[in-house]
């Protein structure tokens, strides 16, 4: 395996993924010429990528008399399009997984076809390209030892390495030629990467027979930052070569298939075995996702699994100890999974005054607690993957309405609403949208078993009668709150209110809190003498 750095590094920055792959491959990298221990070019002409092209070429056959995988960053990256895309050196590489460094000549086609709002985008982040071409600007700035220490390098690497910009970029973007190439090539696009646009990443496809573009949650040094995430993923692509069955992420990261929008992707969802989540079974199942259906009840699942070609769990969320193991039991059979739907959930009405310690402690295990066992027991995982996925909570518009007639319920809901929110920004970094669905009035089988304070027997039996019948007049189904989740998946919206009186409770609520607070003791008060 042949390892080539970009700007303004040298060979050292393979460091850590040298260490992961070291026993599994020969590894070889070098200082690319102007930096770390090479020698430097005696013109501008030497920094042009048919030289860079003639050095690569030259490691390799002095190295091996066989096929290489070639793994490369930034301009390490640039430069090997430039070897990979010759058909006369096509016989050298086995594979090639590119890092944030696109071919100039596939951008300066891009540039051409795309829409102007992308280019205009990709031109933003790359405003350094053009004050690269001042004559000796970027090398008084470099000389600043806090922006070397930034970016790690020396500033031989940094001087000597602008060249790159002005020996190669004018004439490659301007005048692109056709460069196909039959190797397969992986590109790992790098979601937090501030100079390298996801979109410019697309200019490779018409010119590549077999390509995978796999996300990986990481800012433009992900070889530094991490390592082994890189690795593995270098790794499962040459295995696949090679004859492995691929991971269900480098399945999907095939490009050129027609697929549903959530293909590839194995979504959990707490609750399956009926109302809201077994409709988001469903509907997640049909934009493509494998499901693992989750409930107390496992009849209830083993149905919704059943219908959907998924697999069904039994399991008590308010129990930590099981739900890790069910954790250990998916990540072992299943992988990873990309959309983790904690939805389990149990209702509790009535006044505060007349709810037990019982019912307090019921709807706190399993409406906080359960949600806060399953994201502890999923999101390292996930995290740790480091290729992004979502997160998916059902809270309630009792989360954001002070509703008189549910105090438990609505405090569990909104604890819920604001780890969603805190989360959102934790993990906004390591590619992973959280969405909190509130929905309002939806006809499912929570009222028949919802918890009554203060009633028993015939008088809570009748209430739920009563709430049950409302709520199917209402007419608002579960189905609908399954499309808002599968929206939000795809959008990655954080909050998501469903129902029209959740969305007008959520802006009247924001207007006027007091406002909204007497309405509803208005209305409960009605209720109430109506009962």
């Amino acid at each position: 395996m042949v390892l080539v750095h970009g700007y303004p590094d040298n060979a050292s920055v393979w460091d850590g993924v040298v260490q992961e792959l070291v026993g599994r491959f020969r590894v070889i990298r070098y200082d690319v010429r102007g930096a770390g221990e090479s020698a430097v070019p005696g013109s501008r002409d030497g920094y042009a990528i048919p030289r860079l092209v003639e050095d690569l070429v030259a490691v390799v056959r002095s190295a091996t008399d066989k096929p290489v995988h070639l793994v490369a960053h930034d301009w390490g990256s640039i430069q090997a399009w430039g070897a990979v895309s010759d058909a006369a050196l096509h016989d050298l590489f086995l594979s090639y997984t590119s890092i944030s460094g696109p071919d100039l000549d596939h951008v300066g086609d891009w540039m051409r076809r795309a829409p102007k709002t992308r280019v205009l985008r990709q031109l933003l982040h790359s405003w350094y390209i053009g004050a690269f071409q001042v004559p000796l600007a970027p090398e008084l700035v470099w000389r600043l030892p806090p922006l070397r220490r930034k970016f790690h390098a020396t500033y031989k690497d940094a001087r000597n390495g602008v060249e790159l910009y002005r020996a190669n970029m004018a004439g490659r973007l301007s005048g692109p030629g056709a460069r196909r190439t039959s190797v397969p090539v992986q590109q790992l696009a790098l979601t937090q990467d501030p100079f390298v646009t996801p979109g410019i990443l697309e200019a490779a496809d018409p010119w590549v027979e077999r390509l995978w573009r796999r996300p990986l949650a990481a800012g433009h040094w992900a070889v530094r930052e991490k390592p082994r995430v890189v690795a593995r993923m270098i790794v499962e692509f040459i295995e696949h070569l090679d004859g492995a069955a691929a991971p269900r992420e480098l399945q999907r990261a095939f490009m050129g298939d027609e697929r549903p929008s959530l293909a590839g992707r194995l979504a959990l969802v707490t609750g399956g075995g009926s109302g809201i989540g077994r409709a988001t079974a469903l509907a997640l199942a049909g934009a493509g996702a494998e499901v693992l259906c989750v409930d107390i009840d496992f009849d209830a699942a083993a149905r919704t699994a059943k219908e959907i070609g998924g697999s069904a769990f039994q399991l008590d969320v308010s129990d930590g100890s099981a739900t890790q193991r069910l954790a250990d039991h998916v990540l072992a059979e299943h992988g990873v999974p990309d959309i983790v739907m904690a939805n389990a959930g149990v209702a509790v009405a009535g006044r505060f005054l007349d709810t037990s310690v019982e019912d307090w402690q019921r709807v706190l295990d399993v409406n906080l607690w359960g949600v806060i066992h399953t994201l502890r027991a999923f999101l390292p995982p996930l995290v740790a993957r480091g290729e992004g996925g979502n997160v998916v909570v059902t809270a309630s518009a009792a989360g954001f309405l002070p509703l008189p007639s549910l105090p438990a319920y609505g405090t569990t809901k909104a604890a819920v609403l604001m780890l969603a929110q805190c989360l959102s920004g934790e993990l906004a970094a390591d590619g992973i949208a959280v969405s909190a669905i509130c929905p309002g009035f939806v006809h499912t089988n929570i009222t028949s078993v919802t918890r009554f304070a203060g009633l028993d027997g015939e008088d809570e039996r009748a209430q739920q009668a009563r709430a049950t019948e409302f709520y199917r007049r209402r007419g608002f189904g579960p189905e609908k709150v399954a499309a808002a989740v599968v929206a939000a998946v795809r959008e990655n919206r954080t909050v998501v209110p469903v129902t029209p009186e959740a969305k007008l409770g959520a802006v009247a609520n924001r207007v006027s809190p007091a406002m909204t607070r007497a309405v509803l003791a208005a209305l409960n008060r009605r209720a109430s003498s109506g009962r």
